[in-house]
């Protein structure tokens, strides 16, 4: 009888047990589903989270045009952000190296969980990471594409018209010049002479004009030495495509050597500086630059917008940073005029969706398409150096077929 007592004195605890056991877990699962729609909420309200990857260091540094992508994303966000998310821009630095390219892409899309890659400037990137790009579906809108691979990409969509086009265009401004023995020296950095010979041959083809000599030079060649190839091939105008330093070099052997005082030198966009102009300021050698953008140099109105945000940013004024602020101008629209959900996917599609946009700083419309290759921006305005100061060469762009 005790038994029996002690039994049924002990079923309505264990009864008693399983029920707050029960509404325990009960709880824990509500909370739990709570926390994930907070969460939701979150991410939803939460900031539009961008990458770059971009050569801050080593051997070649591009740190302008993510600085101008942060400093456009400072100036909406103090205006309230896009559809009131704030824009977070997070920038890996890969050091000019492909391996810490690789690892920098993947803490951005797999961490990070960015929705695009914008402003981004580097010598490595494109090549290391176009195909993982392409496989999160994430794309990459270049503030300065710079490989081959940048402009062969199905996901990644450079805003400048890069070097080898700007090569092309360079060529074609010779003959503005009346030049009949055009020489080009190349600066060959990995991975880009094929592409470098390609644009030469196609453009040779196209106007019928032989190339008189071509070079590709290193870094660490003597500038001496370069220069006296252009004298002893009677070259009558020089592409030359090297960064800053090299064009101070180039120039000041011609100067020491008093040659060259007729040929014209066209450089591209990296000799569009207040350093080459304030340098060279007492150089009579005829010096010309392709700019890839509305001339920064220039009172365009255009520019305006550029110029306050640059100021406020502290970002130099460079074609760098305008390449920088257009793609983030780009990415911007994409989000304005996009309804719903902020995706990796819907922005690849929207970017992809652009065709004949207009934008004040580029010389051609601007359309990219859902091909594998994206090379939107095809024009460049020749640029003199006169007395210190760049003026425009001529009053209409260059424009690649």
């Amino acid at each position: 009888m005790n038994k029996h007592r002690q039994l049924l004195l002990a079923y309505p605890a264990r009864k008693k047990t399983h029920w707050r056991r029960a509404m325990a877990c009960a709880l824990t699962a509500l909370t739990a589903t709570m926390s994930c729609m907070a969460a939701s909420v979150v991410e939803r309200n939460g900031p539009i989270r961008v990458g770059a990857v971009s050569s801050l260091s080593g051997p070649a540094q591009f740190p302008e045009s993510s600085a101008s992508v942060r400093a456009l994303f400072d100036v909406v966000n103090a205006n309230g952000g896009v559809r009131g998310r704030r824009l977070e821009l997070i920038v890996e630095d890969d050091r000019g190296d492909p391996a810490q390219a690789i690892r920098a892409a993947r803490r951005l899309v797999d961490e990070q969980h960015v929705v695009a890659l914008v402003g981004s400037a580097s010598i490595v990137d494109c090549a290391s990471n176009a195909a993982f790009y392409q496989q999160a579906d994430v794309v990459s809108l270049q503030g300065t594409g710079i490989e081959p691979a940048c402009f062969t990409s199905s996901h990644v969509v450079p805003v400048n018209t890069g070097p080898y086009l700007a090569t092309r265009n360079a060529l074609q401004f010779t003959r503005t010049l009346g030049s009949t023995r055009p020489c080009a020296f190349i600066l060959d950095l990995p991975g880009t002479r094929s592409s470098y010979q390609s644009v030469l041959a196609a453009w040779s083809a196209q106007s019928g004009v032989a190339i008189a000599h071509t070079v590709h030079f290193n870094p660490s060649d003597d500038a001496v030495a370069l220069v006296r190839q252009a004298v002893d091939k009677r070259c009558d105008s020089v592409v030359h495509t090297g960064v800053e330093p090299m064009v101070l070099q180039w120039v000041h052997a011609a100067q020491q050597m008093s040659v060259l005082a007729g040929v014209p030198t066209i450089f591209l966009t990296p000799a569009y500086t207040e350093r080459v102009a304030t340098e060279l300021r007492g150089s009579a050698l005829p010096i010309y630059c392709m700019a890839e953008f509305e001339p920064w140099s220039s009172r365009s109105m255009s520019l305006t917008d550029w110029r306050a945000v640059m100021r406020r940013g502290k970002v130099p004024m460079s074609s760098f940073s305008q390449g920088g602020y257009i793609a983030a101008q780009v990415f911007l629209r994409l989000l304005r005029d996009m309804e719903g959900e902020i995706t990796r996917e819907r922005v690849a599609n929207a970017l992809r969706a652009v065709s004949g946009m207009e934008l004040s700083m580029i010389g051609t419309p601007f359309s990219v398409g859902s091909g594998g290759a994206h090379n939107p921006n095809r024009a460049a305005l020749p640029m003199r150096l006169e007395q210190g100061a760049w003026r425009i060469a001529s009053p209409f762009w260059v424009v690649a077929p």
